[in-house]
């Protein structure tokens, strides 16, 4: 079965798949050792992990390539990547869909945010634009026409939250408006509707009003457990930044243990032995085929 085909069977009988972001091929293999269901590439660790910037677009088509494709070839779980907003117009879209299929990746997402789009939950960073529903449906469109397996996976995200403050988006009824711009995108052929709901009650509110099925996240923006995204029958719930937090987060406190102990041996603490390195590298595999090939 294909790792598409294995998302649409997640779909099929109702369970809920659990995604955690990778930054690289080493975090989604380690992903995968950890028991996962899936592993997603976004825009927010991508351009954090390679580039060292914050998540403003700064990352062209080909380097989210690159990485993405290095993580298809390390694992067999289904790969999802972010695509921001198809790098262009719809048929921009299209080469988008075919480049990042024949990488190996099982989905994709797309969003309605008008180029340069900037993470939604970044305070002090100008809001984003929408496009018009009718430019984002027919990007759907092209993304359906332009993918070769159908069973390759669209989902398509309204980006509203980030285009007015979140004080501004309750006020004005905007969750109203992100069914119907959602139910739209299922209509023009997206196979599954990401969601930003920042708490139980919101990811509650769309399933009970979007009509495809539903992909959530959490994060420090929206901290759910993935339990409620199962009670609630989504579809899928990806931990988007687990991985670069918990990076970031180990490299910030054995860095400085380091410059204030100037001793190897003080950090051995916080450090994987060679042992369980190279298992988790695959080391007997290579060690066979030095022998088969006769490798010197």
């Amino acid at each position: 079965m294909t790792p598409a085909a294995t998302i649409r069977k997640f779909i099929e009988r109702g369970e809920t798949m659990h995604v955690v972001g990778a930054n690289d091929a080493l975090s989604g293999l380690l992903i995968e050792q950890a028991g996962f269901d899936g592993i997603y590439v976004g825009s927010y660790s991508t351009q954090a992990t390679f580039l060292a910037k914050p998540d403003l677009d700064l990352m062209p088509r080909t380097e989210r390539l690159f990485i993405v494709r290095n993580i298809a070839k390390a694992v067999r779980l289904p790969v999802i990547a972010d695509i921001e907003e198809g790098y262009g117009n719809a048929i921009a879209v299209m080469e988008t869909v075919r480049d990042f299929e024949a990488a190996g990746v099982a989905g994709v997402h797309l969003d309605d945010e008008r180029v340069p789009a900037k993470c939604p939950v970044m305070s002090g960073i100008p809001p984003n634009r929408l496009i018009g529903l009718d430019e984002m449906c027919g990007k759907i469109r092209a993304a359906v026409m332009a993918r070769k397996d159908p069973d390759f996976l669209i989902i398509a995200r309204c980006d509203l939250v980030g285009t007015v403050s979140r004080k501004d988006y309750y006020a004005h009824g905007l969750m109203n408006e992100v069914v119907e711009r959602s139910n739209a995108y299922a209509e023009a052929g997206a196979d599954a509707i990401m969601i930003m709901g920042f708490n139980e009650a919101e990811l509650g509110f769309y399933a009970e009003r979007v009509k495809a099925p539903l992909v959530g996240l959490y994060a420090p923006a929206e901290p759910i457990a993935f339990r409620e995204f199962r009670a609630r029958k989504y579809a899928m719930a990806i931990g988007t930044i687990a991985t670069l937090y918990m990076y970031m987060r180990s490299l910030i406190d054995g860095l400085r243990e380091l410059k204030a102990t100037e001793d190897w041996n003080a950090i051995q603490h916080r450090m994987i032995r060679d042992e369980e390195f190279f298992k988790v590298m695959g080391i007997d595999k290579y060690r066979k085929m030095y022998e088969e090939f006769a490798i010197e």
